[in-house]
């Protein structure tokens, strides 16, 4: 009888091995950022944290540079996956509005790597090579953003008098409650902001229930009765 033949072990392609390696090496830096800081986030902590050897990071990214602009790279990729965010516009109106706030909070602005992005931007303000680049895909990821906003909610160009103002606003918001994962809120806080603004959305594309005057008139001023004897 024939004795059973062990099972081969698969050779993990040179390509994967690589990938693999590079993605311990992010993971770690992201952490670090996200824990400690930017200024915390040295080369040798990141290899530390990814298990490697200082030389093996270095044969990947030979600088701090290099790995920081491939950060940028990972923290603002969700920025440029659109699909997920936006729904659909055969939806009412409300439920249109509660659908985009809460997949763009789940998806990106109340995701870990949001801040861990923020921690990266600031770190990276010394940078100019580095930060022009986060700039310059900032102001293009924006000006999608909104224009995506503006057609998933078409109502706001018909009621709302600075329809493109208000869409700004409506991303500063997000960006700011996100922020705030920095500090203890608690979800009930949280989920009445987001709702908060889910009734602004809805609001803005409504139509005004008060009508300005069309001309100027006299108050007239109430009839005063006399007080009796």
């Amino acid at each position: 009888m024939d004795a059973p033949s062990k099972p081969k072990r698969t050779r993990t392609p040179q390509s994967e091995r690589i990938e693999a390696t590079q993605r311990k090496i992010i993971e770690s830096a992201q952490r670090l950022l996200r824990e400690e800081g930017f200024k915390s986030a040295t080369l040798q902590k990141i290899a530390r944290g990814a298990n490697v050897s200082l030389g093996a990071l270095q044969h990947h990214f030979e600088s701090r540079d290099a790995l920081m602009e491939r950060l940028v790279d990972e923290a603002m990729a969700p920025l440029s996956d659109h699909g997920g965010v936006w729904p659909d516009l055969a939806l009412p109106l409300r439920e249109r509005a509660e659908a985009f706030v809460l997949q763009a909070w789940k998806q990106i602005f109340g995701a870990p790597s949001y801040l861990t992005a923020w921690s990266l931007f600031f770190g990276c303000k010394a940078t100019p090579s580095i930060f022009s680049g986060i700039d310059a895909k900032r102001a293009s990821e924006d000006k999608k953003f909104f224009s995506l906003f503006l057609a998933t909610f078409p109502e706001l160009e018909k009621h709302h008098p600075h329809p493109k103002g208000f869409t700004a606003s409506v991303f500063s918001t997000l960006r700011g409650i996100g922020v705030f994962e920095l500090f203890d809120v608690s979800s009930t806080e949280k989920r009445e902001e987001l709702q908060a603004l889910v009734e602004t959305i809805v609001r803005a594309c409504s139509p005004s229930v008060i009508e300005a005057p069309t001309a100027k008139s006299k108050t007239r001023q109430p009839r005063r009765v006399a007080a009796p004897d």
